[in-house]
C-alpha cells in the first residue's frame, strides 16, 4: 500500500511538474550567496536561458565572497533585499566548504542559520519558496580541513556530504534543494575531459557556470533546459551535453529535490471559507515564547519524537523550559495535524 502511494505521488508530481511547462512563465527570484553565485554572473546566465525559451527572470542578488548563512541573517542588506517584494523564489548558497563538515558540526554552526534564513523569508512572503543551491566539492577534495574531517579529502567524499547537508536543509524547512552539486557528479562522471572547475580547483569556469544555470532553468521554471538555443559561447556539443545532464539529474529525482512536493499557496484569488486558513508561527528561532494565529491544542516534540509540552490554546506558547534545539510544533484541528518546524535559542 506505501509502495502504491509513493507511485500515485510520483505520478502527481511528474503531472504538475509538466503542467508548468505549458506557459510562458515570468518569475521574481533573489539569490543571497557568495562567489560561486557571483563568478560568471549565475543570475544573468539563468536568465538568458529563460529568454531563450520565452520565459522572464527578474532577479536580485547580494553575493559577497565567502559569506555563510549566518553572515547573511546579520547582513542588513540580505535582510532588506528578502523584505524588498514579493518574490517567488529566494536562492540560498552556503559557504562552499561549510556543509561539507562533520554532521555535528553542520548541525551546529549551518542548520541554525538555515532555518532562520528560511524563516525570514517566509516571514517576509508566506508564498515565497526558499531554494537552498547545493554547490560542488572541491576538485580534489578539501585539503585545507582534510586532516580535521578526512571524508573530505577526496572530491567524492566532499560532495557526498554536501549533498546529505543541502538535502537536510530542504527537508527540514520543506523547501526545494536544487542539484546543482549533483549535475557536476554526473557531468565529471560522464564527460572527465569536459573541464568544469577554473586553475584554483574551486571556482567554476563558464561550462560549470552554463551547467548550474540549466539546472536552475528546470528547478524554477520547472521546464526542459533541452534544446535551449542560448550557449553562452560554448560549443553546440558541449550546450547539449550539459543541458542533457541537467535535465536527467532533475527530473530523475523530482520528489527528491522536493519539487513539487511543497506548494506553499497551492490557490490563487479568494480563500474560500471551507479550506484551511493559513497558519503563521513566530518569531522563529524562538527564545521564551512562540505566538501563532490559532486557537487550537497543541503538542511540541523534539527530534526524536519525545513530547516535549503540550496545551489547549496556541496562541501563546511558553518554550522557556525547553533546551536549545529544533522542535516541532503540531497543532490538531478537527480532522487534520499541522507540524511547523521551530528552533528554541
Amino acid at each position: 500500500m506505501k509502495r502504491k502511494s509513493i507511485y500515485i505521488f510520483t505520478v502527481l508530481s511528474l503531472c504538475a511538474y509538466f503542467a508548468h511547462a505549458q506557459a510562458k512563465k515570468k518569475i521574481n527570484v533573489l539569490f543571497l550567496g557568495n562567489s560561486y553565485t557571483f563568478v560568471n554572473n549565475l543570475p544573468q546566465l539563468i536568465k538568458d536561458v529563460a529568454a531563450a525559451n520565452g520565459d522572464t527572470l527578474l532577479f536580485d542578488s547580494n553575493c559577497i565572497g565567502g559569506y555563510t548563512f549566518n553572515n547573511h541573517f546579520n547582513d542588513a542588506t540580505s535582510i532588506a533585499k528578502i523584505k524588498a517584494q514579493a518574490w517567488n523564489y529566494v536562492v540560498l548558497q552556503a559557504q562552499s566548504q561549510e556543509p561539507s563538515f562533520s554532521p555535528a558540526q553542520v548541525a551546529a554552526q549551518t542548520l541554525p542559520f538555515a532555518i532562520s534564513l528560511d524563516s525570514l523569508v517566509k516571514r517576509a512572503n508566506p508564498c515565497a519558496q526558499t531554494v537552498f543551491f547545493e554547490t560542488w566539492g572541491r576538485k580534489n577534495g578539501d585539503a585545507s580541513n582534510c586532516a580535521a574531517y578526512p571524508p573530505i579529502c577526496t572530491y567524492s567524499g566532499m560532495q557526498d556530504r554536501l549533498r546529505a547537508s543541502y538535502k537536510l536543509f530542504a527537508d527540514t524547512t520543506h523547501t526545494i534543494m536544487s542539484p546543482v552539486g549533483e549535475a557536476w557528479r554526473k557531468s565529471i562522471a560522464s564527460k572527465p575531459s569536459l573541464e568544469l572547475y577554473s586553475t584554483d580547483e574551486s571556482h567554476p569556469v563558464i561550462e560549470g557556470s552554463y551547467l548550474a544555470a540549466c539546472v536552475f532553468y528546470e528547478v524554477l521554471f520547472r521546464k526542459s533546459v533541452v534544446g535551449n538555443t542560448y550557449t553562452a559561447g560554448l560549443t553546440a556539443t558541449n550546450v547539449a551535453f550539459l543541458q542533457q545532464i541537467a535535465h536527467s539529474v532533475v527530473n530523475d529525482s523530482l520528489l527528491v529535490w522536493n519539487i513539487g512536493k511543497y506548494n506553499p499557496c497551492p490557490t490563487a484569488g479568494i480563500l474560500n471559507e471551507g479550506l484551511h486558513a493559513p497558519i503563521t508561527i513566530y518569531p522563529n528561532p524562538a527564545n521564551t515564547i512562540v505566538y501563532t494565529n490559532a486557537h487550537l491544542p497543541y503538542k511540541i516534540y523534539d527530534v526524536l519524537g519525545k513530547i516535549c509540552a503540550s496545551g489547549d490554546k496556541s496562541e501563546v506558547i511558553p518554550i522557556e523550559t525547553l533546551q536549545s534545539g529544533i522542535y516541532y510544533l503540531e497543532l490538531m484541528e478537527a480532522n487534520t495535524t499541522r507540524r511547523f518546524q521551530f528552533v528554541k535559542e
